[in-house]
């Protein structure tokens, strides 16, 4: 099979510390009440995926902070800036929807329409970044989570596809997702190789953003 890669790898490119920051910030989503991000261990996927594609579009080396402790706060405010703006004005409403879906409605819509929508990017050279639905029902929409798709492979007998991924959750891994696209109406059986449970996934839109000047290395 042929694998299809951005040039973006996980272990040179993307972040070296964990996604893991405490913050107090409140927010009242609806059908869900107020939410906390700052009870949550992992907190900035979103802003992370953002600012590390933000550094490979520039052909710029992250900083290279290696816990969230040595992390400064005009770096810290960029990332929860890039955090917000991988939120958007369709992402929540578009996760609590999915949620509220039975795992095979989900299924078809990962498979006909978001699977497809990140291949297409991949195919030009593009990273892409994922919701990935963990949570069902009325739950927390923050138990979801924010990945950075870097590439692919896809059998096109069984139509089994592994996409590979910087997960800001597992710095230097290179984890994966496992679907299998033959027959969505029955399930796509898909798997994240770290173990967190998945229901499916949706394709983020990306716009780029300049670093502040004073955090881009080499300008």
């Amino acid at each position: 099979m042929p694998v299809i890669t951005t040039g973006f790898k996980p272990k040179e490119h993307g972040f070296r510390f964990v996604n893991s920051f405490n913050f107090d910030a409140k927010f009242d989503l609806p059908l869900v009440g107020q939410v906390d991000l700052g009870k949550i261990v992992y907190g900035l996927c979103g802003g992370m995926c953002f600012a590390a594609t933000d550094y490979y579009m520039l052909s710029l080396p992250v900083p290279d902070y290696k816990r969230p402790e040595e992390i400064p706060s005009r770096f810290r405010n960029y990332l929860w800036d890039r955090q917000l703006d991988s939120l958007g004005l369709t992402t929540i409403p578009k996760v609590i929807e999915w949620m509220l879906q039975d795992d095979l409605e989900l299924a078809k819509r990962t498979a006909r329409n978001e699977a497809p929508k990140m291949r297409r990017r991949l195919d030009k050279g593009e990273p892409v970044i994922l919701a990935l639905i963990r949570a069902k029902g009325g739950g927390d929409p923050t138990q979801n989570h924010q990945v950075l798709a870097v590439g692919y492979e896809e059998d096109p007998v069984s139509r089994q596809m592994t996409i590979r991924l910087y997960e800001p959750n597992h710095p230097g891994l290179e984890p994966t997702l496992t679907l299998n696209l033959a027959h969505p109406s029955q399930g796509i059986g898909i798997k994240q190789s770290t173990g967190e449970a998945l229901r499916g996934f949706f394709v983020i839109p990306y716009r780029f953003q300049q670093p502040p000047a004073d955090l881009r290395a080499g300008l």
